[in-house]
């Protein structure tokens, strides 16, 4: 009987090359489909970044209400300490902002970009109230506020002033918020607030939303458009 050939022996180094072989492998594989797992993450959130700038990019500041929501007829004090419904200001459109005398920024250059509206529109201004709302009734007193419009030439502006409640009342339907400052500044308390301007129609009702920053020229553009239609 003829003998079966012995199988080939193996070698130890030859068995661990192989074992390597795979190591190695599976680590390669690993690594690969961890580094495509952070491209597909990095990838979507450059897709989400992306986007969200894109929101951003079309949001120019303005947000139109349609419908106009109605305001409060409120009664609140203007710069002569008389009583004045809002109500009355009807028939005309109404530009309307929120601050405070003691303010050291945002109400000034505020108060300066309806100036500034007021000088572009030119006889359109006259169909158009220009109203500052304080929301510190404690510090802006009537008196206070004719002090600090005369001081400034702010002629063009109505002042008014009224109660806490009552100021919270009529901006309730606006989102207005207001609230004392813990931070102290040379002139007193600061008082933080909704900033920017509300437009209002002949009727009372609210029809556009400004934030703070927007150029006067997209509002100059705006009324021109509404006072010329």
């Amino acid at each position: 009987m003829q003998a079966r050939p012995a199988k080939p022996k193996i070698r130890p180094s030859v068995i661990h090359l192989i074992l390597y072989s795979l190591i190695a492998g599976l680590i390669i594989g690993i690594s690969a489909l961890s580094l495509f797992l952070l491209y597909d993450q990095f990838r979507s959130q450059s897709e989400s970044d992306h986007i969200q700038d894109k929101v951003l990019d079309l949001f120019d500041g303005t947000i139109e209400i349609d419908p106009p929501i109605a305001i409060p007829d409120i009664e609140l004090r203007n710069t002569a300490n008389e009583r004045r419904r809002f109500g009355e200001l009807q028939g005309r459109f109404v530009l309307l902002t929120f601050g405070f005398t003691h303010c050291p920024d945002i109400c000034p250059l505020t108060l300066s970009d309806f100036q500034r509206i007021q000088s572009e529109l030119e006889s359109l201004a006259e169909k158009v109230h220009f109203v500052f709302i304080s929301v510190d009734g404690a510090r802006d007193t009537p008196a206070a506020l004719r002090q600090y419009f005369s001081f400034r030439g702010l002629d063009g502006i109505m002042a008014l002033t009224g109660d806490e409640d009552d100021v919270r009342a009529f901006g309730a339907p606006l989102g207005l918020a207001f609230e004392v400052s813990e931070e102290e500044s040379p002139g007193g308390y600061l008082v933080n607030h909704s900033a920017g301007a509300f437009l209002l129609d002949q009727n009372g009702g609210w029809i556009m939303r400004y934030q703070f920053g927007v150029p006067p020229g997209t509002i100059v553009s705006d009324l021109r458009r509404l006072l010329e239609a």
